[in-house]
């Protein structure tokens, strides 16, 4: 699994009432894998502690997890207390419903998903900057009460593996959206009778692949990017084997293929991020 773990809640409508928390992961297909449910009476520091510190048991504490939910006070108190070395981050959906509501930006909206994406921190400037024109407020509460690091692309500490919004979460509670209403054991029946289903099917599918190298999703990544990186120009600079620039179709960046980074120049017509060009470079 991906070591970047979307954290959601959903209301029970049964009898009974509560609050269904889960987290979910993905593998390398893009499917989703649930890792946790817990029902508790209310969303609190209490109830979200507890999920943190079950979680925990299977889900070991290190610098490479990154946690992704909405800005709920309870759920960083939560991530804050079980796990001191995993990043948090926000998604950026829910927090530009938040911009839209409380900072009446909603005509600029898209300009903050721009900022929020931008791959590196010069494209990041350039649409901040732009952004900070016309929603001032905004931008100054993105900076300074939140901080780029929760909720950019370009300033996330960890990997989010382009988990950005709450998609994720919501699909798991689009399968479970019928079984919110039975009682609290009939929904935790179901919920790995309708997960084992989904598994089985993905199974037969990943099956019928076994002699390739790469999942499908993966290996049709790599040929888009094989045939786009035909547009590409490469230099060697200064005859080290290990650094390169890329250019063509509006864009212009240094690679190092060791360190597996680089340092983007021009955004003008295509947006890349950097496994495109390592495929260029192929």
């Amino acid at each position: 699994m991906r070591k970047v773990i979307p954290i959601d809640d959903t209301h029970l409508y049964g009898k009974y009432e509560g609050v269904l928390l889960s987290a979910v992961a993905q593998d390398m297909e893009n499917h989703i894998y649930p890792i946790i449910f817990c029902v508790v009476d209310k969303e609190n520091d209490a109830s979200w502690t507890f999920f943190f510190e079950k979680l925990k048991s299977i889900v070991v504490d290190e610098p490479d997890l990154s946690f992704i939910s909405d800005r709920h006070k309870s759920i960083t108190n939560g991530i804050a207390k079980a796990y001191n070395h995993a990043r948090h981050g926000y998604y950026m959906r829910n927090l530009g419903e938040n911009l839209w509501v409380n900072h009446c930006c909603g005509e600029h909206l898209y300009l903050f998903y721009n900022v929020a994406k931008a791959y590196s921190p010069e494209e990041f400037s350039d649409h901040f900057v732009e952004f900070k024109n016309y929603c001032p407020e905004a931008a100054f509460f993105l900076e300074h009460e939140l901080g780029f690091e929760k909720w950019s692309r370009a300033y996330f500490p960890g990997n989010s593996f382009d988990v950005m919004t709450t998609n994720i979460a919501e699909y798991e509670n689009v399968v479970l959206i019928d079984k919110r209403e039975y009682l609290m054991a009939s929904i935790f029946n179901s919920i790995p009778k309708r997960f084992g289903e989904i598994f089985r099917d993905s199974r037969a599918y990943v099956l019928k692949y076994m002699d390739n190298k790469f999942v499908p999703t993966v290996e049709k990544i790599l040929r888009d990017n094989m045939s786009e990186g035909d547009s590409f120009y490469v230099e060697n600079i200064s005859g080290d084997e290990r650094q390169y620039t890329v250019f063509g179709n509006g864009c212009k960046a240094k690679v190092d293929l060791l360190e597996r980074s680089c340092s983007c120049r021009k955004f003008d017509l295509v947006k890349i991020p950097c496994d495109h060009e390592m495929a260029a470079l192929r």
